[in-house]
């Protein structure tokens, strides 16, 4: 009896906790107009993975690229969430190529990728006289 209730605590709790959690945002309103993305699901070493393409489609590189990847159920809701980072910089017109695991639990029925965060490089303004 006492082991039954113990575990009914804990099924209460972990659902609590799930229940709470908030779903991740990408941190910039309006990244689609700085990037462009494409994405497929693929699997490597009977692995889910997200592989696609990033660009630079504005005037200044970019660094510190942070990718949401979101694992969608099949009727589109949010099952799972991964931030990753892209290395080096993005210059303005440069397609890069991005491979990530997909994010667990998974397989999702779908993905989708975002621009979680990035940062401009902005070059100049120096001191002339």
């Amino acid at each position: 009896m006492r082991r039954d209730w113990i575990v009914a605590a804990v099924l209460v709790m972990v659902m609590g906790a799930q229940a709470g959690a908030e779903l991740l945002t990408p941190r910039i309103v309006g990244w689609e107009q700085f990037f462009k993305l494409d994405w497929q699901a693929d699997q490597r070493r009977g692995q889910p993975v997200v592989t696609g393409h990033i660009m630079n489609d504005w005037g200044f590189p970019a660094r510190s690229i942070q990718l949401l990847v979101e694992g969608l159920d099949g009727t589109g809701n949010v099952v799972a969430q991964r931030v990753t980072w892209l290395s080096g910089e993005l210059t303005p017109g440069m397609r890069a190529y991005f491979e990530e695991p997909a994010p667990q639990p998974g397989p999702a029925a779908s993905y989708r990728v975002s621009v979680f965060a990035f940062t401009w490089i902005q070059v100049g303004g120096g001191n002339r006289d």
